[in-house]
């Protein structure tokens, strides 16, 4: 799940091992700051429990827990509770078809038919296709005669059934669609490759290298009765969330895992995966769409610096895993809560960005005048939903629909009492994109403004 906050993806990934340019020491001071920052939303009742990881120079030098892993018995949330990171997962169902490629098993250009032939609906779509969401497939949700009740258990078979009667919404490898679906078939691939149920190859290769032994795959015997309670917003609290059947995650969001664990599968994948396995994992796959995704993971900028994510929401459970490589940087943020009833919990996404900017700090760039004028205009027009759409490439304009800018809301962060630069980037494609930190009455965002060559508006992203 990769939602969108205002008009941007939020911001969960890993990447190898590389020494840190410049050199940063996370000191008292920083851990204070984070600890001041995670108990804001505890006291403010936005969190059940949160488990922080940080890692830096290959090494965790932060995990804490805040909060409760279980409210009714008053148990305390540490960085070895074990709770779901959803979509998250398929950080690990990526690599493992990427070991089974290394083990001469399959090819990332292998056809999915060649392993899962009943669905017929694949015919045209490769693995590789499958890994970085541009298969073209249809949404769970708008498949016909399929029961959508999550908390019941559902047949893998049915649902291709009810794929094979629809069609691709865009042909293979042409755009970019967050699909659980994706995931689902790429766990049976994994299966059918390998031999083994998905949840054996993953504990085999996986876990068992890693020393991960709190994590493990949900969908055969549930989450364990040690892990944290899951809980759901309301405006008048919260309260333990409906459950989905492990049978809906297959694939694509049923790892259970914890902040030690996570730091171990950022520490130590690259050990798992050739170099030509990571340059798969972590190259975009140049396919339409508002976020560029690589294999399991958002392949990001931040600051200039390349930056890689990754997150997770079911009912319940919130995760996030972000990595700043060039810094040898990453957080991770775990809540028991989720946002599907209320706007005001924990955002983990928003969290970690927060924790890396005082890790990191944002440099301060030097950009035109003319520049950071227009980026204010902008953020103006969203505000009053006074959208120029001669000012807009054709292709964002059709993104940036009425609906999309109304729903946003842009207005409710108040006067901007503050645009700072802090860098600009030529994307390779005749984009610049411009990063300004922006400041309101209450709160703080990072505003990426990107203009094609030809001056025209290609995309405008508030992200925490």
């Amino acid at each position: 799940m990769h939602p969108a906050l205002a008009l941007a993806a939020l911001v969960a990934a890993t990447t190898p091992v590389a020494p840190i340019n410049p050199p940063h020491t996370f000191t008292p001071a920083m851990a204070r700051a984070v600890v001041q920052l995670v108990e804001r939303d505890v006291r403010a009742h936005h969190a059940v429990g949160i488990g922080i990881g940080i890692v830096e120079d290959g090494r965790v030098v932060y995990a804490r827990g805040f909060g409760y892993a279980n409210l009714a018995k008053h148990i305390a949330f540490t960085p070895s509770t074990q709770t779901y990171i959803g979509a998250a997962s398929a950080q690990f169902t990526a690599a493992a078809v990427l070991l089974l490629q290394q083990d001469g098993k399959l090819k990332l250009d292998d056809k999915v038919t060649k392993y899962v032939p009943e669905l017929t609906l694949a015919k045209d779509v490769t693995i590789g296709q499958l890994l970085q969401q541009t298969s073209g497939f249809p949404r769970i949700a708008k498949l016909a005669g399929l029961n959508q009740d999550r908390s019941r258990v559902v047949k893998l078979g049915d649902i291709i059934a009810a794929m094979n009667k629809r069609q691709l919404t865009s042909p293979p490898g042409a755009t970019y669609e967050d699909n659980s679906l994706n995931y689902m078939i790429a766990g049976l691939v994994v299966e059918r490759a390998s031999g083994v149920p998905l949840s054996d190859y993953l504990q085999q290769h996986i876990f068992l290298p890693l020393v991960m032994n709190s994590t493990f795959y949900a969908g055969d015997t549930g989450i364990s009765p040690r892990a944290a309670v899951g809980y759901t917003g309301s405006p008048k609290g919260v309260f333990p969330a409906r459950p989905y059947d492990a049978s809906w995650l297959f694939g694509a969001a049923g790892i259970v895992t914890t902040v030690y664990d996570l730091a171990k599968w950022d520490i130590e994948m690259p050990v798992l995966l050739r170099d030509d396995a990571v340059r798969d994992m972590y190259t975009p796959s140049g396919a339409k769409g508002e976020i560029r995704y690589g294999m399991g993971s958002v392949i990001d900028e931040r600051d200039g610096k390349r930056f890689m994510w990754d997150n997770g929401q079911i009912p319940g459970y919130h995760a996030m895993n972000a990595v700043l490589p060039d810094d040898h940087i990453a957080v991770i943020v775990l809540a028991n809560v989720d946002m599907h009833a209320s706007g005001n919990m924990v955002q983990p996404e928003a969290l970690a960005s927060r924790i890396l900017d005082i890790l990191a700090p944002p440099s301060v760039a030097h950009l035109d005048n003319a520049i950071v004028t227009r980026a204010r205009e902008w953020l103006e027009r969203l505000a009053s939903n006074r959208i120029d759409r001669t000012q807009l490439t054709a292709s964002f304009s059709n993104y940036l629909t009425d609906d999309l800018v109304a729903r946003s809301n842009f207005a409710q962060y108040g006067k901007i009492l503050a645009l700072i630069p802090v860098s600009s980037v030529d994307r390779g494609n005749g984009d610049t994109m411009y990063e300004f930190l922006v400041r309101y009455p209450k709160d703080t965002f990072h505003f990426r403004f990107t203009v094609a060559k030809d001056g025209k508006v290609d995309g405008l992203q508030l992200v925490p």
